[in-house]
Protein backbone atom coordinates (compact mmCIF):
# COMPACT_ATOMS: atom_id res chain seq x y z
CA UNK A 1 0.00 0.00 0.00
CA UNK A 2 1.47 3.28 -0.69
CA UNK A 3 2.29 5.27 2.28
CA UNK A 4 -0.24 7.99 3.04
CA UNK A 5 -2.82 6.42 0.86
CA UNK A 6 -5.70 6.88 3.43
CA UNK A 7 -5.04 10.00 3.84
CA UNK A 8 -4.65 10.77 0.06
CA UNK A 9 -8.22 8.87 -0.04
CA UNK A 10 -9.87 10.38 2.71
CA UNK A 11 -8.80 14.45 1.06
CA UNK A 12 -10.50 12.99 -1.91
CA UNK A 13 -13.74 11.94 -0.73
CA UNK A 14 -14.34 15.03 1.18
CA UNK A 15 -13.60 17.19 -1.54
CA UNK A 16 -16.59 18.77 -2.19
CA UNK A 17 -16.74 18.87 1.65
CA UNK A 18 -14.02 21.37 1.67
CA UNK A 19 -15.38 23.48 -1.37
CA UNK A 20 -18.95 23.63 -0.28
CA UNK A 21 -17.86 24.85 3.20
CA UNK A 22 -15.26 27.07 2.38
CA UNK A 23 -16.94 28.54 -0.62
CA UNK A 24 -19.76 28.82 2.16
CA UNK A 25 -17.24 30.99 4.53
CA UNK A 26 -16.10 33.16 1.29
CA UNK A 27 -19.29 34.43 1.14
CA UNK A 28 -20.30 34.77 4.42
CA UNK A 29 -16.93 37.20 5.35
CA UNK A 30 -17.03 39.31 1.44
CA UNK A 31 -20.66 39.97 2.20
CA UNK A 32 -20.11 40.84 6.04
CA UNK A 33 -17.38 43.26 4.90
CA UNK A 34 -19.39 44.86 2.15
CA UNK A 35 -22.33 45.44 4.54
CA UNK A 36 -20.65 47.51 6.78
CA UNK A 37 -20.66 50.86 5.04
CA UNK A 38 -24.51 50.26 5.47
CA UNK A 39 -24.50 49.65 9.43
CA UNK A 40 -21.49 52.04 10.52
CA UNK A 41 -23.58 55.26 11.26
CA UNK A 42 -26.16 53.73 12.78
CA UNK A 43 -24.20 51.99 14.73
CA UNK A 44 -21.60 54.44 15.86
CA UNK A 45 -24.62 56.43 17.21
CA UNK A 46 -26.61 53.10 18.56
CA UNK A 47 -25.92 52.99 22.33
CA UNK A 48 -26.52 49.09 23.23
CA UNK A 49 -27.51 47.69 26.80
CA UNK A 50 -24.01 46.68 28.41
CA UNK A 51 -25.87 43.20 29.32
CA UNK A 52 -26.12 43.42 25.63
CA UNK A 53 -23.00 44.13 24.39
CA UNK A 54 -21.86 41.41 26.88
CA UNK A 55 -23.83 38.71 24.79
CA UNK A 56 -21.67 40.12 21.46
CA UNK A 57 -18.26 39.31 23.37
CA UNK A 58 -18.06 41.79 26.39
CA UNK A 59 -14.91 43.90 25.68
CA UNK A 60 -15.57 44.18 22.02
CA UNK A 61 -17.99 47.20 20.13
CA UNK A 62 -19.53 46.45 17.58
CA UNK A 63 -19.78 50.09 16.45
CA UNK A 64 -16.19 49.35 14.83
CA UNK A 65 -15.05 47.23 12.01
CA UNK A 66 -13.53 44.75 14.09
CA UNK A 67 -16.34 44.83 16.71
CA UNK A 68 -18.70 44.59 14.02
CA UNK A 69 -16.78 41.08 12.30
CA UNK A 70 -16.42 39.45 15.68
CA UNK A 71 -19.81 39.42 16.51
CA UNK A 72 -21.29 38.83 13.21
CA UNK A 73 -19.06 36.66 11.45
CA UNK A 74 -15.88 34.87 14.18
CA UNK A 75 -18.60 34.46 16.67
CA UNK A 76 -20.66 32.14 15.23
CA UNK A 77 -18.88 31.21 11.72
CA UNK A 78 -16.96 27.97 13.86
CA UNK A 79 -20.37 26.59 14.58
CA UNK A 80 -20.16 25.17 10.98
CA UNK A 81 -16.20 24.30 10.94
CA UNK A 82 -17.74 22.51 14.19
CA UNK A 83 -20.15 20.55 11.74
CA UNK A 84 -17.24 19.29 9.15
CA UNK A 85 -15.17 18.40 12.06
CA UNK A 86 -18.00 16.13 13.56
CA UNK A 87 -18.42 14.49 9.95
CA UNK A 88 -14.78 13.90 9.51
CA UNK A 89 -14.50 12.83 13.40
CA UNK A 90 -17.56 10.31 13.91
CA UNK A 91 -16.82 9.37 10.12
CA UNK A 92 -12.94 8.19 10.72
CA UNK A 93 -13.70 4.64 13.02
CA UNK A 94 -17.38 4.85 13.99
CA UNK A 95 -18.84 5.73 9.94
CA UNK A 96 -16.05 3.17 8.88
CA UNK A 97 -17.64 0.35 10.90
CA UNK A 98 -21.11 1.34 10.36
CA UNK A 99 -20.47 1.07 6.34
CA UNK A 100 -18.34 -2.28 7.05
CA UNK A 101 -15.41 -0.82 5.38
CA UNK A 102 -13.50 -1.12 8.50
CA UNK A 103 -12.67 -4.51 7.90
CA UNK A 104 -11.86 -4.10 4.50
CA UNK A 105 -9.23 -1.60 5.62
CA UNK A 106 -7.23 -2.98 7.95
CA UNK A 107 -6.81 -6.18 5.72
CA UNK A 108 -4.29 -4.07 4.17
CA UNK A 109 -0.75 -4.20 5.58
CA UNK A 110 -2.06 -1.16 7.50
CA UNK A 111 -1.84 -0.60 11.58
CA UNK A 112 -4.81 0.39 13.24
CA UNK A 113 -2.59 3.81 14.98
CA UNK A 114 -1.34 4.68 10.93
CA UNK A 115 -4.83 4.28 9.89
CA UNK A 116 -6.07 6.50 13.03
CA UNK A 117 -3.32 8.89 12.33
CA UNK A 118 -4.02 9.44 8.60
CA UNK A 119 -8.08 10.10 9.12
CA UNK A 120 -6.28 13.05 11.20
CA UNK A 121 -4.09 14.45 8.85
CA UNK A 122 -6.68 14.16 6.69
CA UNK A 123 -9.04 16.22 8.77
CA UNK A 124 -6.55 18.56 9.34
CA UNK A 125 -5.88 19.57 6.25
CA UNK A 126 -9.07 19.67 5.46
CA UNK A 127 -10.02 22.10 8.13
CA UNK A 128 -7.07 24.33 7.07
CA UNK A 129 -8.48 24.37 3.52
CA UNK A 130 -11.71 25.83 4.78
CA UNK A 131 -10.04 28.55 6.86
CA UNK A 132 -7.82 29.31 3.49
CA UNK A 133 -10.62 29.07 0.99
CA UNK A 134 -12.90 31.40 3.68
CA UNK A 135 -10.23 34.07 4.36
CA UNK A 136 -10.12 34.85 0.81
CA UNK A 137 -14.22 36.41 0.80
CA UNK A 138 -11.89 39.43 2.92
CA UNK A 139 -9.00 39.12 0.29
CA UNK A 140 -11.86 40.24 -2.50
CA UNK A 141 -13.64 42.47 -0.31
CA UNK A 142 -11.63 44.48 2.89
CA UNK A 143 -9.20 46.32 0.20
CA UNK A 144 -12.22 47.79 -1.41
CA UNK A 145 -14.12 48.78 1.96
CA UNK A 146 -13.79 51.69 4.05
CA UNK A 147 -13.13 49.51 7.08
CA UNK A 148 -11.02 49.36 9.83
CA UNK A 149 -9.46 45.60 9.87
CA UNK A 150 -6.27 45.17 8.19
CA UNK A 151 -5.81 41.87 5.88
CA UNK A 152 -3.06 40.19 8.21
CA UNK A 153 -5.56 40.77 10.98
CA UNK A 154 -8.43 38.54 9.55
CA UNK A 155 -6.17 36.11 8.44
CA UNK A 156 -4.94 35.98 12.40
CA UNK A 157 -8.45 35.27 13.33
CA UNK A 158 -9.07 32.91 11.00
CA UNK A 159 -6.70 30.91 11.64
CA UNK A 160 -7.68 30.80 15.60
CA UNK A 161 -10.34 29.11 14.23
CA UNK A 162 -8.31 26.07 14.14
CA UNK A 163 -8.17 25.10 17.24
CA UNK A 164 -11.60 24.81 18.45
CA UNK A 165 -12.46 23.25 15.00
CA UNK A 166 -9.43 20.84 15.88
CA UNK A 167 -10.58 20.10 19.27
CA UNK A 168 -14.60 19.32 18.54
CA UNK A 169 -13.11 16.94 15.80
CA UNK A 170 -10.79 15.37 17.95
CA UNK A 171 -14.21 15.41 20.02
CA UNK A 172 -15.78 13.31 17.40
CA UNK A 173 -13.30 11.00 16.45
CA UNK A 174 -12.94 9.63 20.22
CA UNK A 175 -16.78 9.53 20.56
CA UNK A 176 -17.11 7.38 17.79
CA UNK A 177 -14.13 5.03 18.74
CA UNK A 178 -15.94 4.68 22.47
CA UNK A 179 -19.67 4.52 21.27
CA UNK A 180 -21.70 1.80 19.48
CA UNK A 181 -22.34 3.50 16.01
CA UNK A 182 -22.16 7.07 13.98
CA UNK A 183 -25.40 8.19 15.07
CA UNK A 184 -24.98 8.18 19.05
CA UNK A 185 -21.42 9.73 18.71
CA UNK A 186 -22.81 12.11 16.95
CA UNK A 187 -25.66 13.61 19.12
CA UNK A 188 -23.14 12.72 21.93
CA UNK A 189 -20.95 15.74 20.37
CA UNK A 190 -23.66 17.75 18.85
CA UNK A 191 -25.13 17.94 22.12
CA UNK A 192 -21.79 18.95 24.00
CA UNK A 193 -20.92 21.76 20.79
CA UNK A 194 -24.59 22.69 21.81
CA UNK A 195 -24.79 22.88 25.47
CA UNK A 196 -21.14 24.95 25.48
CA UNK A 197 -22.14 27.47 23.04
CA UNK A 198 -25.45 28.14 24.96
CA UNK A 199 -23.64 28.13 28.63
CA UNK A 200 -20.62 30.70 27.22
CA UNK A 201 -23.24 32.97 25.38
CA UNK A 202 -25.10 33.12 28.63
CA UNK A 203 -22.44 33.31 30.98
CA UNK A 204 -21.03 36.53 28.95
CA UNK A 205 -23.92 38.37 29.70
CA UNK A 206 -25.03 37.32 33.00
CA UNK A 207 -22.44 38.08 35.60
CA UNK A 208 -23.62 35.59 38.48
CA UNK A 209 -22.82 32.78 36.11
CA UNK A 210 -19.61 34.01 34.46
CA UNK A 211 -17.41 31.86 36.10
CA UNK A 212 -19.01 28.98 34.16
CA UNK A 213 -17.52 29.88 30.66
CA UNK A 214 -13.98 28.58 31.79
CA UNK A 215 -15.33 25.29 31.57
CA UNK A 216 -16.57 25.66 27.56
CA UNK A 217 -14.21 25.40 24.71
CA UNK A 218 -15.86 28.70 23.58
CA UNK A 219 -14.32 31.24 26.22
CA UNK A 220 -10.79 29.98 25.20
CA UNK A 221 -11.56 30.46 21.00
CA UNK A 222 -12.29 34.09 22.69
CA UNK A 223 -14.79 34.80 19.40
CA UNK A 224 -13.51 37.91 17.80
CA UNK A 225 -10.74 39.13 20.28
CA UNK A 226 -7.75 37.80 18.09
CA UNK A 227 -9.27 40.56 15.34
CA UNK A 228 -8.47 42.97 18.05
CA UNK A 229 -5.63 41.90 20.68
CA UNK A 230 -3.93 38.95 18.76
CA UNK A 231 -3.80 35.66 19.36
CA UNK A 232 -4.39 34.30 23.39
CA UNK A 233 -1.61 31.60 23.09
CA UNK A 234 -1.97 29.89 26.69
CA UNK A 235 -5.61 29.35 25.32
CA UNK A 236 -5.03 27.89 21.82
CA UNK A 237 -2.47 25.93 23.80
CA UNK A 238 -4.64 24.71 26.40
CA UNK A 239 -7.53 23.58 23.13
CA UNK A 240 -4.85 22.07 21.00
CA UNK A 241 -3.69 19.81 24.62
CA UNK A 242 -6.99 19.13 24.55
CA UNK A 243 -7.84 17.72 21.04
CA UNK A 244 -3.82 15.86 21.55
CA UNK A 245 -5.25 14.14 24.37
CA UNK A 246 -8.67 13.18 22.97
CA UNK A 247 -6.63 11.90 20.01
CA UNK A 248 -4.31 9.84 22.05
CA UNK A 249 -6.94 7.91 24.09
CA UNK A 250 -8.58 7.47 20.66
CA UNK A 251 -5.67 5.43 19.36
CA UNK A 252 -5.59 3.24 23.27
CA UNK A 253 -9.28 2.73 22.67
CA UNK A 254 -8.88 2.03 18.99
CA UNK A 255 -6.04 -0.51 19.34
CA UNK A 256 -7.23 -2.12 22.27
CA UNK A 257 -11.01 -3.09 21.62
CA UNK A 258 -12.48 -5.69 18.72
CA UNK A 259 -13.93 -3.95 15.40
CA UNK A 260 -17.77 -4.26 14.92
CA UNK A 261 -19.28 -4.38 12.00
CA UNK A 262 -22.63 -2.30 11.05
CA UNK A 263 -22.67 -0.95 14.52
CA UNK A 264 -25.09 -1.85 17.14
CA UNK A 265 -28.18 -0.23 17.49
CA UNK A 266 -28.48 0.37 21.61
CA UNK A 267 -26.54 1.85 23.66
CA UNK A 268 -25.12 -0.12 26.17
CA UNK A 269 -23.38 1.08 29.10
CA UNK A 270 -21.17 -1.20 30.11
CA UNK A 271 -19.80 -1.66 26.87
CA UNK A 272 -19.20 1.62 26.35
CA UNK A 273 -17.16 1.61 29.88
CA UNK A 274 -15.13 -0.76 28.48
CA UNK A 275 -14.50 1.15 25.44
CA UNK A 276 -13.46 4.11 27.44
CA UNK A 277 -11.45 1.75 29.77
CA UNK A 278 -9.85 0.06 26.39
CA UNK A 279 -10.67 -3.50 28.07
CA UNK A 280 -11.79 -6.51 26.17
CA UNK A 281 -15.54 -7.70 26.69
CA UNK A 282 -13.28 -10.37 28.83
CA UNK A 283 -11.23 -8.22 30.58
Amino acid sequence: MPPLSIAVKSLRDQKWQIAGFGLALTAMAAMHVYIWPAYRDTLQNLKLPAAVEAFFGGDLSIATGAGFMSAEFFSWVPILLIVYAVIQGTGAIAGEESSGTMDLLLSQPLGRRALVLQKIAAACVGSVLIVAIGWLGFLVSVPFVDIDVALTDTAIASANMLPITLLFFSMSLWLGAVMPNRSTASGAVIGLATASYFINTLANGVEPLRHLRYGTPFYYYGAGLPLVDGIDWPHVGLLLAASLLLMLLTLRTFGQRDVTTGGATDLDAAGVLRRVLARSPGG
